[in-house]
């Protein structure tokens, strides 16, 4: 019986949200741009960079609710997360996309999520039709 490779999880993350204007000891780059940084270390030090595709964004138009992050695979749900923290989000978000990269079609339980998840969670979508 051939074996079944599950396609990466493509995890997208807005680059350009930013950190709130009143705090002026935040670093230079953008929320976004940091929460890449995070998520890119999380990424390299699992040694998940082949089951994860990280793909930064210009904007995913959540501006009032930064950091904004989207995790899609072929046939699964999409989760579109936001007021993701830049600095505390990203060991979470891998988890989880190891766990939606586990599951046969992105659901993952939601007992079973970790918590900044189940907080950030904005919107579940469905699958996209793989035929027409």
């Amino acid at each position: 019986m051939p074996s079944t490779i599950a396609p990466p999880t493509t995890l997208f993350v807005c680059s350009l949200c930013q950190f709130p204007a009143a705090d002026s000891s935040l670093p230079s780059q953008s929320a976004g741009e940091v929460l890449i940084d995070h998520l890119r270390s999380e990424l390299n030090a699992r040694d998940l960079q082949d089951r994860v595709h990280l793909t930064p964004l210009r904007c995913m138009a959540g501006c009032s609710q930064p950091c904004n992050a989207s995790i899609a695979a072929p046939g699964k749900l999409t989760f579109i997360l936001s007021q993701v923290s830049p600095t505390a989000g990203a060991a979470a978000i891998v988890d989880f996309c190891q766990q939606y990269g586990d599951s046969r079609d992105g659901r993952v339980p939601y007992r079973d999520r970790p918590e900044i998840i189940r907080a950030s969670t904005a919107f579940v979508l469905p699958p996209l039709p793989t035929s027409p």
